[in-house]
């Protein structure tokens, strides 16, 4: 046990035209648009005097992008376990065509259900557990530091369900685009502290985006 907390701080990447379109996308490879990039660089500018020990993000584009612009030159560690929820065929359908076609699939999701499936994704007990994991070993790697991960919207609601210790949670809690998430241990990842959540107070003239 370290008498120094370990803090992670997390921040969402920045928008997509699949964010604005409302569209899934999963484990898609999707570039940040316009609106995205600006929101990275204005995320930056915030954090640019938090000395963070080290940096870890996605390895998809739209995650690491993000990283890269409030890392400068610091070393980021890629990972796919900082990804987003595989969601197998939804992965590439607007909300409104799921609403739709997979209905049944729908109302299973929105109701939380943890043994929930998308045909040829991973389940939400899968992803959860993904998670945790995740966030068990860099207490335990980086056991005082103050930490850095840039992620998805869908895994900060696994971590914000894992520190809650909530198994469902019908009504999602909202996150926007480079919104800043931040999470404490004093134990090496044996209990953990919400200290932040859904922090966009950067983002100002439109920038905001809630998909």
């Amino acid at each position: 046990m370290t008498s120094q907390p370990t803090v992670v701080y997390f921040v969402r990447h920045g928008q997509t035209a699949a964010n604005a379109g409302q569209v899934i996308q999963g484990h898609t490879d999707v570039p940040l648009d316009e609106t995205g990039l600006k929101q990275a660089d204005i995320v930056a500018a915030r954090l640019k005097n938090t000395d963070f020990d080290v940096i870890y993000s996605s390895d998809l584009s739209r995650a690491l992008v993000t990283a890269e612009k409030i890392a400068g030159s610091r070393a980021i560690i890629t990972t796919p376990e900082l990804r987003e929820w595989h969601l197998g065929h939804w992965q590439g359908c607007t909300l409104d065509k799921i609403r739709t076609d997979f209905r049944d699939e729908h109302q299973t999701y929105l109701a939380d259900d943890p043994e929930f499936t998308v045909e040829g994704g991973e389940s939400s007990r899968e992803f959860k557990e993904r998670a945790i994991n995740f966030m068990r070993k860099i207490a335990a790697n980086h056991p005082g530091k103050t930490i850095l991960c840039v992620s998805h919207g869908g895994f900060l609601t696994k971590v914000f369900k894992y520190v809650l210790q909530v198994e469902t949670l019908p009504c999602r809690p909202r996150i926007f685009n480079t919104a800043l998430c931040c999470f404490s241990t004093v134990d090496c990842g044996k209990t953990w502290q919400l200290v932040t959540w859904n922090d966009a107070s950067h983002l100002q003239n439109g920038a905001l985006d809630d998909v």
